[in-house]
C-alpha cells in the first residue's frame, strides 16, 4: 500500500472540534482501519487540538489549526500544526488519573490521554509552526 495523505484546517473554536470526528472516521473507513484504532486516533487528535485552542491560542477564535493524517501500510501518522508559542512539557513521568484527581489538577488529562492512546508522540517546531506528531500502529478489519 502506498502512503496516502489527508488534511483539514479548522478554526480555533471548540465548536470546530466536531469536524475532527468526521474527518478521522472518513479516513479510517477509506482505509478499512479497525474501529478501535480510529476511535483512539480521533480522541487523541481532539485532545491535541483542544490543547492548542486553550493553551497555545488562549481561546482566540480567529486562529487556525491544520491537521494532517498520513496512512502507510502499518502506521497512521497525525500532524497537528499551530502557530502559537512553542510548548514542550517537561520530560517527566506522566501522572496517573488518581494522582491528577488527588492533587486537584485542573489540567494534564489531555496529554495523558494522548500518551496512552498513541504509540509515539513528538513535539517540535518546523517552518514557523509548532508540530504535534502522533503515530499509531494499524490494525485492519
Amino acid at each position: 500500500m502506498r502512503t496516502n495523505g489527508y488534511s483539514i484546517v479548522i478554526r480555533s473554536r471548540v465548536e470546530s472540534l466536531a469536524h475532527i470526528n468526521h474527518f478521522v472516521k472518513r479516513v479510517g473507513r477509506l482505509h478499512q482501519l479497525e474501529s478501535r484504532v480510529v476511535d483512539d486516533v480521533t480522541l487523541a487528535v481532539y485532545e491535541g487540538c483542544a490543547n492548542v485552542i486553550e493553551h497555545a491560542y488562549n481561546g482566540d477564535e480567529s486562529r487556525e489549526i491544520r491537521i494532517e493524517l498520513r496512512v502507510d501500510a502499518d502506521e497512521l501518522t497525525v500532524f497537528i500544526f499551530d502557530d502559537g508559542p512553542f510548548f514542550l512539557p517537561e520530560v517527566r513521568r506522566s501522572p496517573g488519573v488518581e494522582e491528577l484527581v488527588d492533587t486537584g489538577a485542573d489540567g494534564g488529562f489531555g496529554l495523558m490521554i494522548m500518551e496512552r492512546l498513541m504509540d509515539v508522540i513528538e513535539r517540535y517546531s518546523r517552518n514557523g509552526y509548532n508540530v504535534l506528531e502522533m503515530r499509531k500502529q494499524l490494525e485492519r478489519r
